[in-house]
C-alpha cells in the first residue's frame, strides 16, 4: 500500500509542477495541502483532460483502480477445479485439474459502483493555459475509505469468490450415470449456462466453457440408441445412457432404404416404430432402419437390419 501511495504522490507532484503553465480558472484561491501528500484512510488522485467533467471523472476512474490494485495486493487465494469425466460403466475414467487464474473484477466488487465525485471528501480543479493559448483542466480528488473498510472489500471479495469457486467445483462433480432422465442432464447444461452469464472474470469464464466440454465428452462416449428387438411388423428402440436406459421426451427420427408406412410410437420402456416390409422390401437384400436420437444438438443413430 505505501509502494501505491507513494507512487500516487510522485504523480500528483508532477502535475503540480505542469503548473509551470498559467493557471486561469480554479476552484479555490490556494491549493490545498493534501495535494502532493498522502493520507492513510485516502486515496487521492489527479487527472487532467480537455473538459472539467472528463478530467473529474478520470480522476475518479483512478480512485476506483486505486481501490482495486489495494484489494489485489491483499488477496489471497488460489483454486483449482477438478473435472471428472466418466465412461460408459460409471467408473473414473480420469481427472483433470484446472487452475483459476485470480483477478480482481471490477464487477465482483459492488462498492465500487457507489464511488462518485458526490462522495469524495475534497476535491481541486485548476483550468490551465499552455504556451501556446491551448487550454486544459487538472482535477485532484481526495478520497475516504478507511483500512477497516478497505479490510472488509477484501473479506466481501474473497468470500464471493470462494462462493464462485464452490459453485464451479459442484457443476465439475456432476456425474450423467447417477442420472435417469435425459431432462436432468440438460437442465445441469442449462444451469451451468446461466451461471456463467452471471460471472465477470474471463478465467471463471474459460473454466464454465471446460465444464461445458467436459459434459460434451460424457454425452458423446456414453449415449447411445439401443433397439431392443426387431421384427418385419415393429421395432423398439430406445435411448441409453452407459447401460442404462434413460427416459426421455424426444422423438426420435427414422429411415429405412424399403420399409414403407413407417410410424413412432413413443412409450415409457422404449420408442415403437412400426412399418410395413412386404411393399417394398425383399428378404434377399439388406433391410434396414436408421433411427435417430438428437440430443443438445448431437444425433445419436443406431440401425439395425429387418430380416
Amino acid at each position: 500500500m505505501r509502494r501505491i501511495l507513494l507512487s500516487i504522490a510522485l504523480s500528483i507532484l508532477c502535475g503540480t509542477f505542469a503548473y509551470a503553465d498559467k493557471v486561469i480558472e480554479s476552484s479555490a484561491r490556494r491549493q490545498p495541502s493534501w495535494l502532493g501528500g498522502m493520507q492513510e484512510g485516502y486515496f487521492i488522485a489527479s487527472a487532467q483532460a480537455g473538459t472539467l467533467e472528463e478530467a473529474q471523472q478520470k480522476a475518479i476512474t483512478s480512485v476506483r483502480e486505486q481501490i482495486i490494485a489495494a484489494v489485489a495486493t491483499k488477496v489471497h487465494s488460489a483454486t483449482s477445479i477438478t473435472l471428472h469425466e466418466v465412461t460408459d460403466n460409471g467408473s473414473i475414467k480420469s481427472h483433470k485439474e484446472m487452475n483459476s487464474i485470480l483477478t480482481v473484477e471490477a464487477a465482483d466488487i459492488p462498492y465500487l459502483a457507489n464511488i462518485s465525485p458526490s462522495h469524495a471528501e475534497a476535491y481541486y480543479w485548476a483550468k490551465i493555459r499552455r504556451k501556446d493559448k491551448s487550454t486544459y483542466y487538472h482535477y485532484h480528488v481526495k478520497y475516504p475509505l478507511s483500512n477497516s473498510k478497505l479490510r472488509l472489500l477484501v473479506d466481501e471479495y474473497e468470500k464471493s469468490q470462494k462462493a464462485i469457486r464452490d459453485t464451479l467445483q459442484s457443476f465439475a462433480s456432476v456425474d450423467f450415470s447417477a442420472y435417469d432422465n435425459l431432462s436432468d442432464i440438460l437442465q445441469a447444461y442449462n444451469r451451468l449456462r446461466q451461471f456463467d452469464e452471471t460471472l465477470n472474470a474471463e478465467a471463471y469464464h474459460n473454466l464454465c466453457s471446460a465444464i461445458r466440454q467436459s459434459y460434451d465428452r460424457m454425452l458423446t462416449g456414453n449415449l447411445h440408441a439401443d433397439v431392443i428387438n426387431s421384427t418385419r411388423e415393429e421395432a423398439q428402440a430406445r435411448l441409453m445412457y452407459g447401460t442404462k436406459p434413460l427416459a426421455h421426451n424426444l422423438r426420435p427420427k427414422v429411415k429405412s432404404n424399403c420399409l414403407t408406412a413407417i410410424e413412432v410410437k413413443a412409450q415409457e420402456a422404449a420408442d415403437v416404430i412400426t412399418y410395413d416390409y412386404q411393399t417394398g422390401c425383399y428378404d434377399e437384400d439388406q433391410n434396414w432402419l436408421d433411427i435417430t436420437y438428437t440430443v443438445n444438438g448431437k444425433k445419436i443413430t443406431t440401425r439395425c437390419y429387418i430380416k
